[in-house]
């Protein structure tokens, strides 16, 4: 009995070691062109609201970059714990892919987002940065460094951890 338990646990473990290496091996490969140190590329643009942001402006605290989009489920799997976040750190985040200024504003007003928002209709800011998947995350340090980089679903404790984490 205890030996076919212990082989087939060796089995399962076996499974779980390849699912993990092929996780890190995909985001690998989607986050290849990001950069993940050294100081961010600058952003200038407008938000949703037609104020002026310069990521000049947010150094000195850390701050979380979230690059998202309308039609990413997974997205929408972390949007809420983004605006949480975004009410005691600075956040900017910026929708890429995902239509008009319009589209963007009534997605914001259905799913009641007030999280500062860019939106990247030419996907520039995009590009800059080597997202090629969404979400990603950039962790930017108080002097406006990147500290972190993460693709795909984080959960609200981890993004505040890295954010901690800049800050020290």
């Amino acid at each position: 009995m205890w030996f076919k338990l212990a082989k087939r646990s060796r089995g399962w473990l076996g499974n779980i070691v390849l699912l993990v290496l092929i996780y890190w091996a995909v985001q690998a490969y989607q986050g290849r062109d990001a950069p993940d140190a050294g100081p961010a590329p600058p952003i200038e643009a407008t938000d949703m609201q037609g104020a002026p942001i310069s990521l000049e402006n947010y150094r000195g605290q850390p701050t979380l970059l979230y690059f998202w989009a309308t039609w990413c489920h997974v997205c929408a799997l972390t949007r809420n714990s983004i605006d949480n976040i975004a009410q005691d750190h600075q956040v900017i985040t910026i929708a890429s892919q995902s239509g008009s200024d319009g589209a963007i504003q009534a997605y914001l007003k259905e799913h009641d987002f007030r999280a500062t928002v860019i939106n990247d209709s030419d996907n520039h800011l995009s590009r800059e940065y080597g997202v090629k998947a969404f979400p990603t995350l950039f962790v930017l340090n108080a002097k406006g460094e990147i500290d972190d980089v993460e693709i795909g679903l984080s959960s609200e404790a981890g993004i505040r951890f890295r954010l901690w984490q800049a800050e020290n």
